[in-house]
């Protein structure tokens, strides 16, 4: 029989130590970095979300024929609504949403931890003006620059003319502007300039 060697032996506790260490540490700084990367990721989300509810919106709206409204201002009292949006037909043309009127809930913001709707504070460091140097605040303080915090979608593809702003904890903020000849754009803050994504 022929004498055991080191290689024979198999592991020991020091090299089961050091092969835990080693992967407790990449582990540490893979979630580390996840975590940074995930505040980005749900805004770029959100924004692109709405951007695409827009999109739908408008499509809609050519394709039927008649008004639709991307509403914010969920309840009808005048008080934005941070938990999401409504579209709706508004068949009767009166401007209201009526029981009969098609209607459905298109995103909850509130389901997206972390984000808001409206930019980034200014005395945080966020923007003070908005793309194209449009003001910010138009809304009262809110992230809806519309009126009545509804974006209108006309049968001839034009809408409203406004900005949706969102912002995470991170001081990130992302804008979806509306052009009043139905051109969507989506814009990032960063800190510095306004940059078109």
């Amino acid at each position: 029989m022929a004498a055991m060697t080191h290689r024979d032996r198999g592991a020991t506790v020091t090299d089961v130590v050091v092969t835990m260490a080693v992967v407790a540490t990449l582990f540490g700084v893979a979630t580390h970095q996840f975590m940074q990367w995930l505040p980005h990721y749900r805004l770029t989300y959100a924004a692109r979300a709405l951007l695409i509810q827009a999109r739908r919106a408008k499509l809609q709206a050519i394709q039927r024929g008649q008004v639709y409204y991307l509403d914010f201002n969920v309840n009808g009292d005048g008080i934005l609504q941070p938990g999401g949006c409504v579209l709706w037909e508004d068949r009767n043309n009166n401007h209201q949403r009526d029981r009969l009127e098609r209607s459905e809930t298109l995103l909850d913001l509130q389901a997206i931890p972390g984000i808001a709707l409206k930019p980034y504070p200014a005395a945080l460091g966020g923007p003070t003006r908005g793309p194209h140097d449009t003001e910010i605040y138009a809304g009262e303080g809110d992230g809806v620059t519309f009126n009545f915090d509804r974006i209108k979608f006309n049968p001839n593809g034009t809408c409203s003319a406004g900005t949706i702003y969102l912002h995470n904890a991170t001081g990130r903020t992302c804008a979806i502007r509306l052009r009043s000849d139905g051109v969507l754009q989506l814009w990032r803050h960063n800190g510095g300039e306004w940059e078109q994504w």
